[in-house]
């Protein structure tokens, strides 16, 4: 009866929390359909974090359930951060409030220590918020400099006569534009999301977490840098292949290609840790 009682109130309580956040949720959820956010795998952030909590259900049950009183002010905390997000169009700060309000009811209904063994699923939710503007342009510009460059190196080390201005790529008869949505930014945050989900299920040790998850940075760069590469050489022999859906397979395989580098390095690290172990023996 117990059992139902907190099903019953765990649904109200996620009813009101959806009914309260509604306009912010369905600006997130758009956001994830915006060809110039990249957050395309915002999609499967929420079913992933659904997923990880699942996993932990046996030691979730075995919590006891002792609403805190810190969920008064995280519950005041969020409605004024979302209040302040949506009356100042800053966006990042209203979604954010979610989270805050999350945490404040989960923290109502079970108590702190369930929180903190929510802690990976709700931290991981995070990735479904695109960065604040002004990072993301920051990042974005870095970024697309920093693949044409690389990328002009590249294609010069293997015999193709480039000229780069900027972010312009001009080989034989070909201008390359490495434009906001070939900067990098979208395969980054998707090879972030694919790390976190990775570190939760295959990878121990919170040193060894962080290192996979810092190599998401230069991994999608190489993915970005490969792509810009593989497009650069196919101009050459047909110009069709730098446009439409050719063009799109480039930037799927770069991505697929990096998250792999991620899984690789993680494997060559495991062994060459058991093979120290082996010798010390």
């Amino acid at each position: 009866m117990v059992a139902v009682s907190k099903t019953v109130q765990a649904a109200v309580v996620a009813a009101l929390l959806a009914a309260a956040f509604w306009v912010i949720l369905t600006g997130m959820y758009g956001s994830w359909f915006d060809a110039s956010i990249t957050m395309e795998h915002g999609l499967l952030v929420v079913p992933a974090a659904a997923y990880i909590a699942w996993t932990k259900r046996a030691r979730l049950a075995q919590i006891p359930h002792k609403p805190s009183m810190w969920s008064i002010p995280l519950l005041l905390w969020g409605g004024a951060q979302a209040s302040l997000g949506l009356a100042a169009h800053w966006i990042w700060i209203s979604r954010t409030a979610f989270l805050v309000s999350l945490v404040g009811c989960i923290a109502a209904l079970y108590g702190i220590q369930m929180v903190r063994e929510l802690a990976y699923p709700i931290a991981t939710l995070i990735l479904m918020i695109a960065p604040p503007t002004f990072l993301y342009e920051r990042l974005t510009l870095d970024l697309q400099l920093l693949a044409s460059r690389v990328g002009e190196g590249c294609l010069e080390a293997l015999g193709y006569s480039v000229m780069r201005e900027g972010n312009i790529l001009e080989l034989v008869g070909t201008k390359l534009s490495v434009e906001e949505a070939c900067s990098g930014m979208r395969s980054l945050s998707a090879i972030v999301f694919m790390c976190v989900v990775y570190n939760y299920f295959f990878v121990r040790g919170n040193l060894m977490r962080a290192l996979i998850l810092a190599m998401a940075i230069p991994m999608a760069i190489l993915g970005n840098v490969g792509r810009i590469v593989a497009t650069g050489i196919a101009s050459q022999y047909n110009r069709e292949l730098i446009h439409g859906p050719a063009h799109d397979a480039f930037g799927y395989v770069s991505v697929t290609a990096a998250g792999i580098g991620c899984v690789a390095l993680h494997i060559i690290i495991v062994r060459m840790q058991k093979a120290w172990h082996t010798r010390q023996l």
